[in-house]
């Protein structure tokens, strides 16, 4: 757990140094940077929350932030990996007036994380773990475990900080092929 939380904590830094690096360079007209800078606030800030709650022992409640951060991590490798200007100029179409549904639209990611070779371990994982979020802490109620299912479903703290953490790579990795040099993993 230790190591994910250093992996997460660099990652973090990553990109804050990259868009101190950059920050000179940005223009309120580009819409890939607006893009991606957006999508790389809301992945800090998600992987903030998903720390505090996988150290707090609330793992379960840290899923929905977790498919959240896939999601992000998805859109960054999208914009950044062709097409830049046209995908940035969608996604922001497309998220003006979001609704849950539409942020999470799960044929669109399993579309766009097959198209991208994105790593399908993780994908499969978080996405696996929807059935953990709805029964995890089954028995948490007096008389709940009468109820509860017969193997357990909860998500480990380790286990979703991993995820996270590969997920925040992933992101990194956008913003480095997008302004590569910027955001160096070294």
């Amino acid at each position: 757990m230790k190591e994910a939380l250093q992996r997460l904590g660099r990652a973090k830094t990553v990109i804050d140094r990259g868009f101190s690096r950059l920050g000179p360079e940005l223009k309120a007209q580009d819409e890939v940077g607006r893009a991606l800078m957006l999508l790389s606030c809301r992945s800090v800030a998600v992987s903030n929350a998903l720390m505090v709650l996988a150290q707090h022992n609330h793992a379960n409640e840290a899923l929905p932030l977790l498919r959240s951060l896939l999601e992000l991590a998805v859109h960054m490798r999208w914009i950044a990996q062709d097409d830049s200007a046209a995908r940035a100029k969608d996604f922001l179409k497309e998220h003006d007036r979001p609704q849950w549904d539409g942020l999470w639209a799960g044929r669109r990611l399993d579309e766009r994380c097959a198209a991208l070779g994105f790593p399908d371990t993780v994908r499969r994982q978080v996405q696996s773990w929807c059935r953990a979020h709805l029964w995890g802490n089954a028995a948490g109620l007096p008389w709940a475990h009468v109820f509860a299912p017969a193997e357990p479903r909860d998500a480990s703290a380790r286990d979703v900080l991993e995820a996270a953490a590969a997920l925040m790579a992933e992101a990194v990795a956008a913003l480095e092929r997008r302004w590569p040099g910027r955001f160096p993993t070294d």
